[in-house]
């Protein structure tokens, strides 16, 4: 595939309301967006590794600048590329930037799933089938609030709650959660690595109280021998996210049995093709991924449904309720739908209703945003053409 055009644009999107993100409040946020252009056909990127380095070293404003002193640079002199492998070998000689990287790898899986006429979850070799989607609370100030919020997650029949959990956030709310949500409900806790494994060991065992599907990085995400410690001696299982950060962690963590799950962003993996890599290996040595979302447009999303249609398992992909985060949203928000899992009598388990969302047919990622539209909610933008 031979490249014409390169853009990138620094985004600021406001937001209805304050949010949380790493227990900071949040209120917009900035996303980085890059097209790429090839005979006339343009496919999208988008990522939002975070207004501040606040979960990982990575964040939007940065991200931008590698895009367009170092990334863009890189691109120009490639001038091409046969598939996304040999893309982001072409990047091999940056260090880590995964975001940035991922932003232009996203763009050329979008833009090659167009030239073929096909949606991009079948490019990537996913299936076109629901996916069951689930909800993250992050850390409250108001626990009416929160708990009128999980109330509402149980009503609407998202599939999985998970709650963000950090000192000071303690077990009396995951136990209410427990207690005030249906026992078949997908309860697990993200830690975000805030927790060690020797000042909060009684807090870290507490989570084989509460039936979890997971507790998702419960420490320092480069201390993969703590996890092993500590997986071993929790019934719970371990899901790791800020860890991962390419295959070779995702080796090391199952050498050392650190954890069975793996919470897979493109974004912080380098793209949709070490995330797939990722979900196969994952699979093949019996462990189990989902694709999770951290505060990202409807754009990036879609990425995220592809990538869902590949993962190893049927573990409910991450949901943000677009329509109410958002003042301005990158494009129209997916729909979801309530659909009825069967029941199994075996296990005296009747039918129940869950919310999914549909996959599209149109090709890429099936929509394109307008970024005049967007007016000065663009906070900078530059365009290289090679």
């Amino acid at each position: 595939m031979r490249f014409h055009r390169f853009e990138a644009c620094l985004v600021r999107l406001p937001l209805k309301q304050t949010c949380r993100v790493a227990d900071a409040p949040v209120q917009f946020c900035e996303t980085v967006l890059v097209r790429l252009e090839s005979d006339g056909v343009a496919g999208w990127g988008e990522v939002t590794p975070g207004n501040a380095p606040y979960l990982t070293g990575e964040w939007s404003g940065a991200t931008y600048l590698t895009l367009r002193d170092c990334v863009a640079p890189r691109l120009a002199e490639m001038k091409a590329a046969a598939n996304a492998k040999s893309l982001l070998e072409g990047f091999s000689t940056l260090k880590g930037n995964n975001a940035a990287k991922a932003a232009v790898e996203l763009a050329w899986q979008d833009l090659n799933a167009r030239q073929l006429g096909q949606p991009l979850w079948k490019t990537i070799g996913g299936e076109k089938k629901p996916i069951k989607v689930g909800l993250t609370f992050d850390r409250s100030t108001e626990r009416d609030a929160f708990f009128a919020a999980l109330a509402r997650a149980n009503e609407e029949n998202f599939a999985r709650i998970t709650l963000k959990m950090r000192p000071g956030w303690d077990v009396q709310v995951l136990n209410f959660a427990r207690l005030d949500s249906p026992h078949y409900l997908q309860l697990q806790v993200d830690v975000e690595g805030a927790l060690d494994l020797e000042m909060h060991a009684d807090t870290l065992y507490r989570m084989d109280d509460f039936f979890l599907t997971c507790v998702e990085q419960p420490l320092n995400p480069r201390d993969f021998v703590s996890h092993a410690m500590l997986h071993d001696r929790l019934r719970t299982q371990i899901c790791l996210d800020e860890s991962i950060e390419s295959i070779k962690d995702v080796e090391i963590a199952l050498d050392l049995n650190s954890a069975g799950m793996f919470c897979l962003k493109p974004e912080r993996l380098g793209g949709l093709e070490n995330a797939v890599e990722i979900a196969k290996y994952a699979l093949a040595n019996n462990a189990t991924t989902y694709v999770g979302a951290e505060l990202t447009s409807s754009l990036a999303y879609r990425h995220l449904l592809a990538l869902a249609s590949v993962a190893s398992s049927n573990l409910p992909t991450d949901y943000v309720r677009f329509e109410e985060v958002f003042e301005r949203d990158l494009v129209q928000p997916v729909a979801t739908t309530i659909i009825e899992e069967p029941g199994n009598e075996e296990k005296k388990q009747p039918p129940r209703n869950f919310r999914f969302v549909e996959l599209w047919d149109e090709p890429g990622i099936g929509v394109e945003p307008d970024l005049d539209a967007l007016g000065d909610c663009v906070l900078d933008r530059f365009e290289v053409r090679i």
